[in-house]
Order: C-alpha cells, then sequence, then structure tokens
C-alpha cells in the first residue's frame, strides 16, 4: 500500500509539471477551405495539454448540425514529450451560399474561461456545368508545387495530392519519376488529413498522398515526368465523414501532370568565401580556449543549420591571422531532419589551429549563403574570439597536434601468460639455428642487388617523370570528365575538369599542392614563356570550373565547349614546354 501510494503521488506530480509546462491552448479548425452548397464540412474545437469542463458549442445558426458533438481524448509522445488533446467535432451542412463567420467556442480550465479563435467559411454556389464535370471527372492526382522558379540547390517541395469525389479504399503509386536534375528525398511526417477543396465549382475530398523534397543540381529548365497511381475506388453509395470505405474495390490508374521547372544559376558577383549553402541558414561558432601559449592548439566549432542541401555546404574558410598554422576542417556531423513538414539539415566542423607567435589577436568566424528570399548573399558573424598568446616554451604539447596528423603508434603490451618448456630438439639442431647461419649470406646478396638496382636508377629523376607524364595524366583525367558530360552530370564533370587542369599543372611545372595558387600558375608559365593568349583561356577555365561547382551551370553546349577548350589548351601548353 505504501508503495502504490508513492507511485500515485509521483504520477501527480509528473502530471502536474506536464501541464505546467506544456502550453495550453484552445483552437478552432475546419477540414474544408470552402464548401458547395447542400454539401457538409467538419469543424473541431481542439483543447491541447489540459483538462476542461463546461464546454460550450457556438450557435451554428447559418448551417444545419448533421453529426455531433463528438468527443475524442489522445495523447502523443514525440522525443519524450508529451502533448494531449482533447476535441469537440460537428459536421455542418451549410443552408444558403456566402460567407458565414462561425463564433468562439468556450470552456473553462482551472476555473478561467477560454475562448476559440472564430472560423469563416465560404459558401458557394454549384453550377449545372459543375455538376457536369463533377460526374465527368470524379477523380484525379496532381503534381503540386509552390513555386517553379528556384535557385540552384533551393528545396523546392512537391505534394501528390489526390483529389476524389468518390470513396477510396487504397491507393499504390506504381511509377514515380527518377527527377533528373535533382537530389531528392522523401519527406515521411507532414499533415496528410483529408481536407474539401472547391475546384470549378466542385467540393474534392483531398489528401496529400506523397511529399517529396528537391534540391536542384542542374540550370535551365527542368521537367518532372508525371507519377502513375492505382486506386481502389469503392463502388457503393459514400458515407458522410469516410474518406475509407469496405466495399467491392474497383481499380482505376491515373497520371499526374507534368511539371516544368525553371532552374535559376547564382547572380554574380560571388562572393569567394560562399562554399554552396542556399536557402535560410544559421550559424553557431564556439572555442574552447583564448588564453593560450604558442605550445597549444585552439578549437573551434562551427554548427550550421538550414533548409538547403546540407550535402552541397562546404566548411567555410576562416581567416586566421597568418602567424597560426591551420589545419583542414573535419566534419563532425551531418544530420538531415524533418521539421514542419520540409527537410532541415545541421553540420558541424572544427578547425584546429597553433600559434606560432605571441601577442593579441582577434577571429571572426563567418559564413555567407544565398538568401533565396532576398535573392542576396548574406555573411553571419555570430562571434568575435579575442585572442590572447603567450610565448610558450617551445615544446608543442600533445594536445596541439590533431589526432588525424598524428602517425599510429601503438605500444605492445608485455605478456605475463608465458610458459617456458624443454621439449623438443636442442637449439643447434633446430632448423631455426641453420637459418639463422645461412641468414648473413643473404643479407650480403641482397645488399649488392640493391647497390646495383641503385646504380641502374641513378639518373632517374623522379620530378622530371612527373612533368613528362603530366599531359598522359590530364588526358585520363579528361576522358573520365567526358564520360560525365555524356551521362549529364554536371557537377562531377566540371570537378574533374578542375582536377585534370590543376594536376596538369602541378606536375608539369613542378608547383607542390600547397603552394597551388592562380598567380602561381600564372607567374610559372610566364616565366616558361608559354604565349599570354594560352594562359588567359587556361585561367578561363578554371575560372569557368569554379563557377560552375559554386553556381550551377549545367548547360550541355557550354559543358562541351569547356571540354574542347581544356583538351586544345593542354595539347597547346604541352607543344610550348616540349
Amino acid at each position: 500500500m505504501r508503495y502504490l501510494k508513492r507511485s500515485y503521488f509521483l504520477l501527480l506530480f509528473l502530471l502536474i509539471c506536464f501541464t505546467s509546462i506544456a502550453q495550453v491552448s484552445f483552437e478552432a479548425s475546419t477540414d474544408a477551405r470552402q464548401v458547395v452548397e447542400n454539401s457538409y464540412f467538419q469543424i473541431t474545437f481542439t483543447l491541447n495539454n489540459a483538462q476542461g469542463t463546461n464546454f460550450r458549442a457556438p450557435s451554428f445558426k447559418n448551417f444545419t448540425v448533421l453529426n455531433g458533438p463528438s468527443r475524442s481524448m489522445s495523447t502523443t509522445i514525440i522525443n519524450g514529450n508529451a502533448s494531449q488533446k482533447v476535441a469537440y467535432s460537428y459536421s455542418l451542412q451549410p443552408k444558403k451560399v456566402g460567407k458565414f463567420k462561425i463564433s468562439p467556442a468556450t470552456i473553462v480550465v482551472n476555473g478561467k474561461t477560454m475562448k476559440s479563435n472564430a472560423v469563416t467559411m465560404d459558401v458557394v454556389k454549384a453550377s449545372a456545368a459543375s455538376k457536369a464535370a463533377a460526374e465527368e471527372q470524379k477523380i484525379f492526382v496532381k503534381a503540386e508545387i509552390d513555386t517553379n522558379l528556384v535557385y540552384v540547390g533551393q528545396q523546392l517541395v512537391v505534394n501528390y495530392k489526390l483529389y476524389t469525389t468518390v470513396n477510396i479504399e487504397n491507393y499504390d503509386i506504381t511509377f514515380e519519376p527518377e527527377y533528373q536534375g535533382f537530389f531528392a528525398q522523401d519527406i515521411r511526417r507532414f499533415d496528410s488529413k483529408v481536407i474539401r477543396e472547391v475546384v470549378d465549382g466542385v467540393q474534392y475530398t483531398t489528401k496529400v498522398l506523397k511529399r517529396i523534397a528537391l534540391f536542384p543540381q542542374q540550370t535551365g529548365l527542368q521537367t518532372i515526368e508525371p507519377m502513375t497511381v492505382r486506386l481502389g475506388v469503392i463502388i457503393g453509395n459514400k458515407r458522410p465523414n469516410s474518406f475509407f470505405f469496405n466495399n467491392q474495390i474497383k481499380p482505376v490508374t491515373v497520371q499526374t501532370n507534368p511539371i516544368d521547372i525553371n532552374v535559376k544559376s547564382l547572380p554574380n558577383p560571388i562572393p569567394p568565401n560562399f562554399t554552396g549553402a542556399v536557402g535560410k541558414y544559421a550559424m553557431n561558432t564556439f572555442i574552447d580556449k583564448t588564453n593560450i601559449t604558442t605550445d597549444d592548439a585552439i578549437g573551434i566549432k562551427m554548427t550550421i543549420q538550414g533548409n538547403g542541401d546540407i550535402k552541397r555546404l562546404q566548411p567555410p574558410n576562416l581567416d586566421f591571422p597568418s602567424v597560426f598554422e591551420v589545419y583542414e576542417p573535419k566534419v563532425l556531423d551531418e544530420i538531415s531532419q524533418e521539421s514542419g513538414g520540409i527537410l532541415k539539415g545541421q553540420k558541424t566542423m572544427e578547425y584546429l589551429a597553433i600559434p606560432k607567435q605571441k601577442g593579441r589577436f582577434q577571429l571572426s568566424p563567418s559564413f555567407t549563403y544565398f538568401d533565396t528570399d532576398s535573392a542576396k548573399f548574406i555573411t553571419l558573424v555570430p562571434n568575435v574570439f579575442n585572442l590572447n598568446i603567450r610565448q610558450g616554451k617551445g615544446t608543442a604539447s600533445s594536445q596541439a597536434v590533431p589526432q588525424t596528423a598524428l602517425v599510429d603508434k601503438d605500444i605492445r603490451y608485455i605478456k605475463t601468460a608465458t610458459s617456458l618448456s624443454s621439449k623438443g630438439d636442442p637449439f643447434p639442431k633446430t632448423g631455426l639455428f641453420y637459418g639463422l647461419l645461412i641468414l648473413p649470406f643473404l643479407v650480403l646478396g641482397g645488399a649488392f642487388a640493391y647497390k646495383q638496382m641503385l646504380a641502374k636508377n641513378s639518373n632517374i629523376d623522379l620530378t622530371l617523370l612527373k612533368s613528362k607524364r603530366a599531359q598522359k595524366v590530364a588526358v585520363k583525367r579528361l576522358a573520365t570528365a567526358e564520360g560525365f558530360f555524356k551521362a549529364n552530370k554536371s557537377r562531377a564533370f566540371y570537378d574533374e575538369i578542375s582536377r585534370a587542369l590543376l594536376g596538369y599543372v602541378c606536375d608539369k611545372l613542378s608547383i607542390p599542392l600547397s603552394e597551388l595558387t592562380k598567380d602561381n600558375v600564372r607567374q610559372k608559365l610566364q616565366t616558361l614563356k608559354v604565349q599570354e593568349q594560352h594562359i588567359v583561356a587556361f585561367m578561363e577555365i578554371i575560372k569557368t570550373t569554379e563557377m560552375a561547382l559554386f553556381a550551377g551551370m549545367d548547360n550541355s553546349a557550354a559543358m562541351n565547349e569547356t571540354y574542347q577548350e581544356s583538351v586544345k589548351v593542354i595539347r597547346e601548353i604541352e607543344t610550348e614546354l616540349s
């Protein structure tokens, strides 16, 4: 009994905490935006996260109550957060055509009277033409989008929506388009409740069957092919308040409409610190310490959240002072989740840097994205860090070096479970003895062979070898790019073109990858007396690939021109340098 009382009080305590934290509201909603005369709709008054008494419905003077009040209760737990609802529902039929206001309902919660919102219902007249249309077209599925003009990387939501005037038992998607030119991902949690809508004077029962988030990868006019849906239509009379109804089933196959979407490239000029984020974004930055010595490292974590293509987003380049040795950023996590019927992503990156000089420095981590609402590039700078660097002892601590820069070196443990045995032949009679006996002769023979090999290859210059093979490697990469061009994979195409050209100059001109810059390439080519027109052509192609990778370029003619120019400029530079 004592434990039972404790459980009771614990449950009561949790209930009190829940009702005090959860938001209490009283709302009115309908399942129709418009209704046709002589049809019906449902209105629901919902009390959230509270217990109420003395519910009073408004006056439905312009409507006939077909059914209600129908009371229902539900409790939902999502990610550990519980919510409860009490709903009162009515089925109403309008008495005449017009726009009518339904007054708020009231309910008493904890001694206080709460009012719902008022609802306005538009009742339209059904014409003879619309009635005939309803007889001819009782059911169809439509692909709906908010806009058909988007930017590369911007999220576009497509709803495949069923419109019907007959009862539907089930549905099956028998063909779904491949969404060429888009990165597509299903949205599984969305509002799929039944709604009544009026189209051309006909009232349909509607329901979203499928929702897809699309992220354009290529510019230009893109077409989404129709989706095919097989529906199980119920043969019989329709019941009020019923979307699905068990009876004899007749299969009906319908197709959605194709959708044309115009995908725009980002406007120029593109900021140099833009890394591919398109949509709406927010950023937070954190630093582990601001007061260190030259023996230590600082770590900065950057978390970016937004509704664009999170996979497209690359780590921004933080503008560290020149006295810092900066390591490549590391992506700690990349998360995509559904929120409010759309996809939202989050990416967390870590930056590590080691100061080489003492002093006071300021660091302002920033992030630039393209805002699709204002059609402008926006730079976020949430925090400014003031760093105080003291002179260290000249010995870097183990924490100052990133783990990715360390070579794995294990210290082998010492075996404690050993055993000694006198079994077997004495050592001079074993195979190990004879093996050790001939080992010096094998070592001497190997050393002689190695010396001969060195003498033979002493004149080989590895740098010169890479230079001679530069064109061969570049041609191989260009062949790979040509394959991407034929497959209409624009991003992979431009990426491979960039690799081919930059790899060529690195090998041909003996420029270390860590020192590769546009200025270095231009100066090196000018020093080697390469014609200026070939240098300009080479730099223009590099610029084109950079623009394509960040802003999106997928025009087939432009890709072909870029490929031909790349082959030509490498051949011409190779001829001059040979």
